[in-house]
């Protein structure tokens, strides 16, 4: 939620410039460079749990995005986007803005056998990022693979996808604000978080009547 009276909606100006291409039936990519600017950043306030303005921010960044059918039955995709966002009317090196993605990727690899026999493999990724102006506080990036194995047998369809299958530490929400555990004098900025899901497993049956 957004401070009572605040401009929710800050104006924002775009652009952008790619191109396609398709060189084979089985194969697309595309690149894309672009620009953003907001009349207002909102950034998230952790010890109020909202977002307030914080003045105007420009972002300039890349989008990149395949695709390629490898076999009748296998596929790949993947989608990477590199960006720089700073605060435009703050001094240079205290113009961070707090949470913005650097580098974000997502690809895998699907299997679709004619017999029935569906199969995935897939990775999300997000890089170290500034969590705070100044960048004396990151935020973590990570990289979690989850998987699905799944059969489709006339109108019965068994599926099994396991989450974060290498069991990997990552932090799910993350923010920077201060706090004062026992024992210390002074409250101190430092990085809060929920974790990530661990190593899970799961089983869904689908009947079609």
């Amino acid at each position: 939620m957004t401070q009572p009276g605040a401009r929710t909606l800050p104006r924002a100006w775009g652009e952008e410039l790619g191109v396609t291409i398709t060189p084979g039936s089985g194969f697309s990519f595309s690149a894309v460079a672009w620009g953003l600017d907001l009349q207002s950043e909102l950034v998230y306030n952790g010890d109020d749990g909202t977002t307030e303005p914080s003045g105007r921010t420009r972002r300039l960044g890349f989008d990149f995005e395949g695709r390629a059918q490898i076999l009748s039955w296998l596929y790949a995709d993947a989608d990477v986007t590199l960006s720089r966002g700073r605060f435009r009317d703050l001094p240079e090196g205290q113009n961070f803005i707090p949470l913005a993605p650097t580098v974000t990727a997502t690809g895998g690899l699907t299997v679709k056998h004619p017999d029935g026999y569906e199969a995935s493999l897939r990775f999300r990724h997000i890089d170290d990022r500034p969590a705070n102006e100044d960048n004396s506080v990151i935020a973590h990036g990570y990289m979690v693979f989850d998987a699905t194995l799944a059969y489709t047998l006339s109108r019965t369809r068994v599926q099994v996808t396991g989450e974060n299958i290498f069991n990997v530490a990552w932090n799910e929400a993350q923010f920077d604000t201060e706090s004062r555990l026992k024992g210390e004098t002074l409250p101190v900025s430092e990085l809060h978080f929920t974790p990530g899901t661990p190593l899970s497993v799961k089983m869904k049956v689908e009947f079609s009547f």
